[in-house]
């Protein structure tokens, strides 16, 4: 049996974030994480707008990428390319990401327990203690952040839900081969369609990793009709297909496919806390509800976990952790309010007339960027 002040359950962005916040306030944490040190490379990508990668420099952790000072909505043969005036984001490699935030966890005193998974909560007179680990560990904790994905199979069995009457997004991901990857310009598609060539509410990305490859991906709404019925993996390759020549892709040998997924999104998830634990990043649902971007709110959700949870461990009393719902409704509640009355329109014909208006006309671009991609602007 290990005992520490605190537990963090998941080692992404949002887990790590919290741990490393724990262990600058000179607490003991353990970090347990399924994916293996010596996993399969990926070769995917990530974007970091201009404030998250703010946030992970104030942290310390190490990450490079490469630069993005712009973004191109396209529809069809038009286009419209407009700049990032929040600041350039930066396209990150997900594995390097996830290395710095490992090491530098390491490095200010976070025990890393890699090839590890929680699976059944220790609970003492209705209070979450701790874990029992696949690994047979048991670890104990005063309190814990619970960070573990969107299936988030941890949170679920302490009660976490995803409420049915809010929308989420249904996604996919995959990396090409490209001679125009060294681009400082994302591509946003803006003509998705389904395999009846029927117009498809939504949107298509494509990230130049600034090393030979993109990732691309496509982003469909579920108040979209019939969405369960749609094949993305379909989607995606007709995006690939529709923009390769623009963007220099060979859409017939993909480097890595992945699955599709359903993507809690604007605080669908709840309750977030408990009397002694937190629940933060994907696990809590705070992806944007209309980008579909999940580093920023899993950067910032891990960060005030660590800081209510230091707090708590500081007082010996759990009255801080009460703070945690209130601080992520303020940074994020404008955003979910937003999406909560945008999504179910781009789900309906007007929505679907409407976004391809961002690659026909500069005002239409503005307000889709100011929404949706250059989040920095409103920080």
């Amino acid at each position: 049996m290990l005992r520490h002040d605190a537990l963090v359950i998941g080692g992404g962005p949002a887990g790590a974030t919290a741990a490393i916040t724990l262990a600058l306030r000179g607490h003991s944490v353990v970090m347990v994480e399924q994916r293996a040190p010596n996993a399969a490379v990926s070769h995917r990508s990530w974007l970091i707008e201009h404030g998250s990668y703010r946030d992970l420099q104030q942290l310390e952790v190490n990450v490079h990428g490469h630069e993005i000072t712009s973004v191109r909505f396209s529809h069809h043969q038009d286009g419209i390319e407009r700049p990032l005036r929040g600041g350039a984001a930066l396209v990150v490699q997900q594995d390097a990401l996830f290395k710095a935030l490992r090491q530098r966890c390491r490095d200010v005193g976070v025990s890393v327990l890699e090839s590890t998974r929680a699976t059944t909560p220790i609970i003492e007179r209705g209070f979450l203690r701790g874990a029992l680990c696949s690994t047979d560990i048991e670890l104990q904790a005063e309190y814990s952040v619970i960070a573990d994905g969107a299936n988030s199979t941890f949170g679920r069995t302490l009660g976490t839900y995803r409420r049915r009457d809010l929308p989420y997004l249904v996604a996919i991901n995959g990396v090409w081969r490209s001679n125009l990857a060294a681009t400082s310009t994302v591509n946003i598609a803006l003509d998705l369609t389904r395999s009846s060539e029927n117009s498809l509410a939504g949107y298509g990305w494509l990230l130049p990793s600034g090393a030979g490859s993109m990732t691309g991906g496509v982003v469909v709404p579920s108040t979209v009709r019939d969405v369960e019925s749609i094949n993305l993996l379909q989607v995606l390759d007709e995006m690939v297909r529709t923009h390769a020549f623009r963007c220099g892709l060979d859409p017939d040998t993909p480097l890595e496919l992945g699955r599709e997924r359903r993507l809690p999104v604007g605080g669908s998830v709840s309750p977030i806390l408990g009397p002694t634990f937190v629940v933060a990043g994907d696990a809590g649902s705070t992806a944007d509800p209309l980008s579909g971007i999940g580093v920023s709110g899993s950067l910032l959700s891990g960060r005030l976990a660590g800081e209510v949870v230091a707090d708590a461990i500081d007082e010996g009393a759990s009255a801080p952790l009460q703070k945690y719902s209130a601080n992520l409704t303020s940074a994020l509640d404008r955003r979910r309010r937003i999406g909560r009355v945008m999504l179910p329109i781009l789900g309906h014909k007007v929505g679907r007339l409407a976004l391809p208006l961002a690659a026909h006309s500069t005002v239409a671009a503005d307000a889709l960027l100011r929404s949706t991609f250059d989040t920095s602007l409103r920080r």
